[in-house]
C-alpha cells in the first residue's frame, strides 16, 4: 500500500501540472504514455517488442496520437492518414517475410494501435480544445472507480463479471455511476459546456459505464494472455494500461461521440 501511495504521488506531481499547462508539455505525457501502453501490449501479447513490426507498431500508435500535427507537413497529395494506413500494410507485409510473426500477432498489433493511439488522440484533442470538459471527464472516470470501490466492499454481494474481474459486483457498478453523478452535477455548477446540464448529466452517465467497459476490457486483455498485470513500470500499480485502461477507453468514447 505504502509504495501503491508513493506511486500515486509521484503520478499526479507529473500528470497536474502537465494537464494544466496543456500543449507540448501534456502531449508529450500523452506520447510517453500512449508508447509505453504499446509497449506493454505486444509484451503481453508474447510478441518480441524488439521485432521491427513491433518497432512499427509503436511509430504506428505514436502517428495517431500526433495525428493532427503529423498531417500537416505531409505532401498535399498523401492521405492525413499514411503513417498509421501504412503501419497497417507493413504489419500485412511482416506476416509474408518474418517467419515468426504471423496473422494472430498482426491483428493484435493493430489492435494496439488503435486501442492506445485513439485513446491518446482523444486526450491530445479535448485537452487542446476545452480543459473544462477534459477535467469532468477525468472526474468522471475516477469518481466512478472510487464510488464503485466503497459501494462495491460495503455491499456488494452480486459479482458483475466473475471470469474477468471477481472482486467487482452489480453493487458497486451502480454505485460508481450514481458517484460520477454526483460529482458531475457539482461540478456542472461551476462550468458551462455546449450541452444543458441534463445532457451533461447523460454523457456522465453514458461515460461511467464506458470507463467500467474499459476497465473490464483490460482485465479481459490480461485473462487472455495470461498475465497479471500489464507491465511493472508503476510499482504498486502495475503497467501504464492497469493505470490508465478506463480514462484511454472513456476519452475515445468521449471523442467518439463528438463531445468536443
Amino acid at each position: 500500500m505504502r509504495q501503491r501511495v508513493i506511486t500515486s504521488i509521484v503520478l499526479l506531481v507529473v500528470l497536474v501540472p502537465a494537464i494544466i499547462i496543456g500543449g507540448w508539455p501534456f502531449n508529450i505525457v500523452m506520447g510517453l504514455i500512449a508508447l509505453l501502453g504499446s509497449i506493454e501490449l505486444i509484451h503481453m501479447a508474447k510478441i518480441s517488442r524488439k521485432l521491427l513490426p513491433s518497432i512499427v507498431t509503436y511509430i504506428g500508435t505514436l502517428s495517431i496520437v500526433f495525428f493532427d500535427y503529423i498531417a500537416v507537413y505531409l505532401p498535399d497529395t498523401w492521405s492525413n492518414g499514411f503513417i498509421p494506413i501504412f503501419s497497417l500494410m507493413f504489419l500485412l507485409i511482416g506476416t509474408v517475410i518474418i517467419r515468426e510473426y504471423d496473422f494472430t500477432k498482426a491483428g493484435i498489433s493493430a489492435l494496439t494501435m488503435f486501442y492506445v493511439g485513439l485513446g491518446g488522440y482523444s486526450a491530445v484533442t479535448i485537452r487542446g480544445a476545452n480543459l473544462a470538459l477534459f477535467l469532468f471527464i477525468l472526474l468522471v472516470v475516477m469518481s466512478t472507480d472510487i464510488g464503485a470501490y466503497f459501494i462495491g466492499s460495503l455491499i456488494g454481494k452480486n459479482k458483475l463479471a466473475p471470469s474477468l474481474s471477481p472482486n467487482k459486483t452489480i453493487e458497486g457498478s451502480i454505485g460508481g455511476i450514481v458517484s460520477a453523478l454526483i460529482v458531475a452535477a457539482i461540478y456542472l455548477n461551476f462550468f458551462d459546456f455546449h450541452y444543458s446540464k441534463g445532457i451533461m448529466l447523460l454523457i456522465a452517465g453514458i461515460l461511467s459505464v464506458t470507463g467500467q467497459f474499459g476497465d473490464l476490457l483490460e482485465s479481459s486483455l490480461k485473462r487472455h494472455f495470461e498475465v497479471k498485470a500489464s507491465g511493472k513500470i508503476l510499482p504498486g500499480h502495475g503497467g501504464i494500461l492497469d493505470r490508465f485502461d478506463s480514462a484511454l477507453f472513456t476519452l475515445s468514447m468521449a471523442f467518439i461521440l463528438g463531445i468536443v
